[in-house]
């Protein structure tokens, strides 16, 4: 039987004699990095580099063989330097690097369509190297130029690659070009150059003519299960072609909400937290980032969307609206009477623009279609809509800004409690000169701390290699008349550093009596208890 250890065990740098690394026929579904154990049919010591992964999907653990690297191939012979063969047809796809310099003789063509194998081209004519059925039955000739001796660097050269699809067309394309420049054209007018996912330039890209975007990533998904205000995404279906950074729309959604981190396929982070209906159709798209500013060179920018959030780019029509709606201050307002002055209420109002505002000049009430209003000297008073005269609007046309300094109240409700001013205890809070409350660190009204000693209400006595020592926990210093030891938590701790916890007998009476024994003779304090009523 084997000993499971929990923890990691430290030989402190001794050897470890007569080990047996752990045999196995077959690579273990589940492992640890560094893991390793000894293959048994392959005769190989293996060592895990990829920790399994529990899903859904499930991956498991990756295990490679602890063997050397070849740097170098020394060919020590003239057929040796013909090339190398991978001919494993069930084996992975090769990824070779071979610089072959000087050799002029070449071996016959591949002896199945499951080799690859790799010559040198550097002879005087053109030479057609041909690698057929690597990924999927796709077959690609590619026919490269060459010329006697070294290509010297600059010199114009041309080449063509033939492109043959498994329907059998050919589709030629052209690269020619001299220092610094390469063309490439084809048999149609397009070229396209399909990249990976992401794309790096280094330094500047100067770009001649029109730049156009054909599309950016978009995919979709529905949530499993309702999201109350939280960061965690999780999908019905997974979808590997979501990616971080894109943008998250759908019904409750809030504006601007991207895709932060990627957990697996089903799961993943949001940059804010939402609030959406179980099985919400969501959409995900790529959005464009610019890590640096946007140099137009004098440009119009075309086509911009109406912005949303307070960071958003506005387009003229929308800046154009907004300038429409700039409230002007349209004076004091005088509630002393009902109508006010002037009047913005009942069916005799006057005409306002939004954002038309007043300030409260003399205290009142002012009457609405839908409630009574009661405003204070110093209030704003804000138009949220274009208001028609004589239209007896309702106060939910209007926004009412307390803005004077009344003393705060106490209420049921926030929205039946006064705002204002106020004190704090100093007990308990702490005020700055700018205004910010701070509520002050609060002990445990119920917890005491008492040394154990010979100096009351602690006692202290010896017997049978035995110290004991007696609190009295209805002392006024600790809890009290009426305090029981039945109800009394206790912690015993040094008192010096590092404080630690020590472990004692602890009785407790009926009434209000404690004992706390320990073996040996224990001085006076040494030890302390930490004392809470339950």
């Amino acid at each position: 039987m084997a000993i499971n250890f929990l923890n990691t065990v430290d030989l402190n740098k001794n050897q470890l004699n007569n080990a047996a690394i752990q045999n196995l026929a077959a690579d273990p579904a589940t492992g640890v990095l560094g893991q390793v154990y000894y293959n048994t049919t392959d005769s190989v010591l293996k060592i895990c580099i990829t920790a399994n992964v529990i899903g859904p999907p499930a991956v498991n653990a990756v295990w490679q063989g602890v063997s050397g690297d070849v740097a170098s191939v020394t060919a020590s012979t003239v057929n040796n330097r013909l090339g190398i063969a991978i001919t494993d047809p069930n084996g992975p796809d090769p990824v070779v690097g071979i610089n072959i310099v000087g050799q002029t003789n070449l071996a016959a063509t591949p002896a199945s369509t499951d080799e690859l194998l790799i010559y040198d081209v550097s002879t005087t004519t053109n030479k057609a190297i041909t690698v057929a059925n690597l990924v999927g039955g796709f077959e690609t000739t590619y026919t490269l130029p060459v010329s006697a001796g070294t290509v010297a660097p600059g010199a114009p050269t041309t080449g063509i690659i033939t492109l043959t699809g498994s329907d059998g067309t050919t589709d030629p394309v052209t690269f020619s070009g001299t220092t610094g420049r390469v063309n490439v054209s084809g048999a149609g007018s397009t070229i396209t150059i399909d990249l990976t996912d992401d794309v790096s330039i280094v330094d500047d890209l100067n770009v001649g003519g029109v730049i156009t975007q054909s599309g950016i990533s978009s995919t979709t998904g529905a949530n499993n299960g309702a999201l109350v205000n939280t960061t965690a995404l999780a999908l019905a279906v997974a979808n590997a072609n979501i990616k971080v950074g894109m943008e998250v729309t759908g019904t409750g959604v809030p504006t601007n909400i991207t895709i932060a981190s990627i957990t697996d396929t089903t799961n993943f982070v949001l940059s804010s937290a939402i609030s959406i209906a179980d099985a919400t159709a969501l959409t995900f798209t790529e959005i464009n980032s610019f890590a640096a500013a946007l140099d137009l060179n004098n440009n119009r920018l075309q086509e911009v969307k109406t912005g949303v959030l307070g960071t958003d780019g506005v387009n003229l029509a929308q800046v154009e609206l907004l300038v429409a709606g700039v409230g002007v201050f349209k004076g004091g307002y005088n509630a002393t009477t009902d109508p006010g002055v002037p009047v913005i209420s009942g069916t005799s109002n006057i005409a306002l623009d939004l954002g038309d505002y007043f300030v409260v000049s003399h205290d009142g009430d002012i009457t609405f279609s839908d409630q009574v209003v009661s405003v204070e000297v110093g209030d704003f008073i804000f138009a949220n809509a274009a208001i028609t005269a004589a239209s007896d609007p309702a106060s939910t046309e209007y926004t009412f800004v307390q803005a004077d300094a009344n003393i705060a109240g106490a209420g049921a409700t926030d929205g039946a409690t006064e705002k204002g001013v106020a004190g704090f205890d100093s007990a308990n809070f702490t005020v700055t000169a700018s205004g910010w409350v701070q509520l002050d660190n609060q002990k445990n009204p119920y917890g005491r701390k008492q040394s154990l000693n010979n100096t009351s209400p602690s006692s202290r006595a010896e017997a049978g290699g035995v110290t004991t020592f007696t609190l009295d926990l209805a002392d006024a210093s600790l809890f009290g008349t009426g305090a029981l030891s039945s109800n009394i938590a206790v912690e015993v701790t040094q008192i010096a550093t590092p404080f630690q916890t020590v472990y004692a007998e602890v009785t407790r009476s009926g009434t209000a009596s404690m004992a706390i024994a320990f073996t040996g003779s224990i001085s006076n304090d040494v030890y302390q208890v930490l004392l809470t009523h339950i």
